[in-house]
């Protein structure tokens, strides 16, 4: 099978955070642009893992964060990690080696990867950094998990789901953060068919914040290439007023043809 992968960042219009929080994973680099033009590459490789990470504004060094659990995350999977939830437990030991002391300690990020081998993809999060899978139907479906106060509410039955609650909990209750004290945080894992002509998206909430799920789904036009489907979706976030840093990565996935 060919992926086709196409990926972008924006740094946002917010003037309070003038660097770049997000670190994103293409499968090659980490990259950490204020401004990264959509790009793209293929690979036939027998294993593709990529992931995003959004640097949470009012942490302290929150783009380190990103960055530095993005480079952990690389290179435990290069090395022949496996691909669970002891790797991220790991990554976050990792974090707190290069940043829980001085100016650093307590910068935060979440983090959302995926890993394609053959016809199957394994997600893994941490935060409210989101996958989608589209399949070659061009049905939609959320396969990360948001750690919010109310999520958490919803699975403990404490809250019931459709119903409207105070903005107040919809903050996060779980992110990697620079501080060893701060491990209990939940992670989510799920595996999936990933078959010719499907596709994932990986983005930060400065995407889907911005756009909401229901016009992801609408602008995202089956049957184009993922550099165009990241294209259109930049220009849609920007066009929105880009009101927080954001980054994507779509992946199309298509037969070899013999």
């Amino acid at each position: 099978m060919i992926l086709d992968i196409a990926y972008t960042q924006h740094q946002g219009t917010d003037w309070r955070y003038p660097l770049q929080q997000d670190a994103l994973w293409n499968s090659v680099e980490v990259l950490q642009s204020r401004n990264l033009h959509p790009a793209g590459l293929q690979t036939q490789a027998d294993v593709v893992s990529l992931a995003v990470a959004d640097g949470l504004g009012g942490t302290p060094h929150a783009e380190r964060a990103s960055r530095a659990v993005l480079e952990e995350l690389a290179a435990a999977l290069q090395g022949g990690a496996l691909f669970d939830r002891g790797l991220v437990r790991r990554i976050h030991a990792r974090l707190c080696d290069r940043l829980a002391f001085g100016e650093t300690i307590g910068s935060a990020t979440t983090l959302a990867a995926v890993q394609i081998q053959g016809e199957q993809c394994a997600v893994m999060n941490v935060g409210d950094s989101r996958v989608y899978r589209l399949s070659s139907q061009g049905e939609c479906q959320q396969l990360s998990r948001d750690h919010t106060v109310l999520n958490g509410m919803i699975a403990r039955g404490e809250a019931e789901e459709g119903e409207e609650y105070a903005n107040v909990y919809n903050t996060l209750d779980s992110c990697l953060a620079a501080d060893s004290e701060d491990a209990d945080f939940d992670i989510h894992h799920c595996a999936t068919p990933f078959l010719p002509g499907d596709a994932l998206l990986l983005c930060t909430d400065g995407v889907h914040d911005t756009l909401g799920s229901a016009s992801l789904q609408q602008l995202i036009v089956p049957g184009t290439s993922a550099l165009a489907r990241a294209q259109i979706l930049r220009k849609a976030v920007i066009r929105a007023g880009a009101p927080d840093n954001f980054s994507l990565i779509f992946i199309a996935s298509k037969a070899v043809a013999y």
